[in-house]
């Protein structure tokens, strides 16, 4: 344990033992006299667990905010959080479209005797932030004002990329096989969940 001397503050190394319940010390350097009685040390575990208290309760405030004031930027890494914040309440949907679809256009091609019916198009991240690349729903139906038979069926198609950085674009192209040569509606849906 340390000894310090009351009156020039002369600092001592000394073993506990020697100290014991309490006994009279002189000052080597001033000769001042006094009863000294064992000081209680610090432990570094109380140190340690005062460190590991604040860290703790950093993570639980980090996590609460994170959760409750950013929760778009939580979802933007995180995209299961979104199901999490549309069922407390908090709906994630950014004020504007983040994707556009345009320059759709369909086509027919024969492989290997069937009929295949192609749709191209390109998707564009709008936005001014990185987004998660959705499937897109494409449904046909036939146009109801030139038939009476219904033709209707609609498949979901994966594409390639992950992630599209603002203002990215990519071309998908998708084909259905079997599909009657007549007047289609093609309705491109994006599957944001």
């Amino acid at each position: 344990m340390i000894v310090v001397c009351p009156s020039c503050s002369s600092k001592y190394s000394v073993h506990s033992e020697v100290i014991g319940e309490g006994k009279m010390v002189r000052c080597a350097m001033c000769g001042t006299t006094w009863q000294q009685y064992p000081v209680k040390e610090k432990t570094s575990k109380n140190t340690s667990d005062l460190l590991q208290s604040i860290f703790f309760w950093f993570i639980v405030f980090i996590t609460v905010f994170s959760i409750l004031f950013v929760p778009k930027t939580v979802s933007k890494y995180w995209p299961a959080a979104a199901s999490f914040y549309k069922v407390i309440g908090m709906n994630n949907s950014p004020d504007q479209k983040a994707f556009v679809i345009k320059n759709v256009s369909s086509f027919f091609v024969k492989r290997n005797g069937n009929l295949y019916m192609g749709i191209k198009g390109e998707l564009s991240n709008v936005s001014e932030e990185v987004q998660m690349v959705p499937k897109l729903i494409i449904g046909l139906k036939e146009d109801s004002n030139t038939s009476d038979s219904s033709f209707q069926t609609s498949w979901t198609h994966r594409l390639n990329y992950k992630k599209l950085l603002p203002n990215q674009k990519i071309i998908f192209e998708t084909d259905l096989k079997n599909v009657p040569y007549t007047n289609l509606i093609c309705d491109i849906k994006l599957n944001t969940l």
